[in-house]
């Protein structure tokens, strides 16, 4: 069943590379995840699901302007045919928390964080982490360990079946410059990261990875000049990407098309346990300007109160809607 799972995600994903209708739209638009819940007119991004998918996990953010940032990782669960009101996790809270990811078993969840280490006493730099599942909830947070994190920012953890790793790091490039790496586990431990190729990273800033367990799937952010908003530099706008792994070999990523990516930013891509959703973060909202009508105090107040106001939202998509084409 695992197996027919997700080799029928990697067909319907393939398509999403290949082929495209008309007009570059999905039969079925991406929708709000838990509106008024989870997606609110709070600034939320990411995502990981429980194995039984009956709790998620996700990031709220405090504005831009704030300083220092404010980022905590929040939960979710699903009782009675609905999601309960997000809390803090209880792990999270104190330090600049982001990007939780469980393991395929759901016995450990991984994050990134600016949390002091041994090696960084003062937390100026993003490093993964990760807690244990135990009776009474989660143990306390421990680092992932000096072979993966470096003296540099290492976050967005994405795990695969067999224990490999993969995350977002800017060790070899300018500050918030990221691009993807992978860290093979054997043994036990894991191996010293590798770079993924040129088919994945580009020369801009690339993140957000999501590997689907087989590592057959790999779905990323980028901020790449050809972008629909523009890109080139990690303040722009970040759309969406998908590689798929044929032979050993990942494949040049393709620019998700299909109402996905829009001129706003979108990222944090992540499937549910499932297989038969697709989620992601975007910044997207319904106005426009010049807008259509003259704005009163009321009215822009309501725009600021509305859900989808301009900072990130959780959105998903069911996968078999983005099968638009002949394979």
């Amino acid at each position: 069943m695992f197996v027919r799972c997700w080799t029928s995600i990697a067909l319907v994903l393939v398509s999403i590379g290949i082929a495209a209708d008309a007009d570059n739209k999905p039969a079925v638009a991406p929708e709000l995840f838990a509106p008024g819940v989870i997606s609110t007119d709070l600034d939320e991004s990411g995502g990981s699901f429980s194995p039984d998918r009956k709790s998620f996990y996700f990031v709220r953010r405090g504005a831009y302007t704030t300083s220092p940032p404010i980022s905590i990782i929040c939960f979710s669960e699903f009782r009675n045919g609905n999601w309960t009101h997000p809390e803090v996790a209880p792990f999270s809270g104190i330090y600049l928390d982001g990007s939780p990811c469980f393991s395929p078993d759901g016995k450990r969840l991984y994050f990134g964080s600016k949390r002091p280490t041994e090696s960084n006493p003062t937390g100026s730099d993003w490093n993964m982490w990760f807690v244990d599942k135990i009776d009474n909830g989660w143990s306390a947070p421990k680092e992932i360990g000096a072979a993966i994190n470096g003296p540099k920012n290492d976050t967005n953890p994405a795990v695969a079946a067999d224990g490999t790793i993969y995350f977002a790091s800017d060790r070899d490039s300018a500050p918030g410059y990221f691009h993807i790496y992978r860290a093979r586990l054997t043994n036990g431990h894991h191996e010293q990261p590798e770079k993924l190729g040129p088919e994945i990273n580009s020369g801009d800033a690339d993140i957000n990875p999501y590997v689907s367990p087989d590592q057959k799937v790999l779905i990323f952010a980028s901020y790449r000049k050809d972008n629909l908003a523009g890109g080139g530099n990690h303040y722009d706008r970040a759309d969406l990407y998908v590689s798929f792994n044929r032979d050993g070999h990942w494949t040049p990523a393709r620019h998700l098309e299909h109402g996905l990516n829009t001129t706003a930013s979108e990222g944090n891509p992540t499937m549910s346990p499932d297989g038969k959703w697709f989620y992601f973060t975007s910044e997207r909202n319904p106005f426009e300007v010049p807008t259509k009508e003259k704005l009163t105090t009321a009215s822009w107040k309501d725009r600021q109160r509305a859900i989808e106001n301009g900072v990130g939202n959780i959105y998903r998509i069911p996968i078999q809607a983005l099968e638009l084409g002949d394979q």
